[in-house]
């Protein structure tokens, strides 16, 4: 029988959010849902970045697709991973 990975616990804690993932969520946060080629235009960063980075944070829990048109949001979760990062920057 397989031991169980890490990655597959449920109360594993979620990889360190990246300065990119920041970016998304506190746009999300601000603006409520998008798409990612506008989400893309309006944090500077390239929309196939944006794309990979929404899907490793929906993987995450952390926004979720509202639309079957990849228009997104964040989640609950999300905006508490973004208030645990920003607590862990020093001053």
């Amino acid at each position: 029988m397989p031991v169980p990975n890490a990655s597959d616990a449920p109360d594993a804690d979620p990889p360190p959010l990246t300065r990119s993932d920041e970016r998304v969520l506190a746009y999300l946060d601000d603006a409520g849902t998008d798409y990612p080629a506008f989400l893309a235009s309006n944090t500077g960063l390239y929309v196939d970045h944006v794309e990979a980075r929404l899907e490793a944070l929906d993987s995450a829990g952390l926004v979720e697709r509202v639309t079957g048109e990849a228009v997104y949001r964040i989640t609950d979760a999300g905006r508490d991973a973004m208030r645990d990062d920003c607590a862990s920057w020093s001053d």
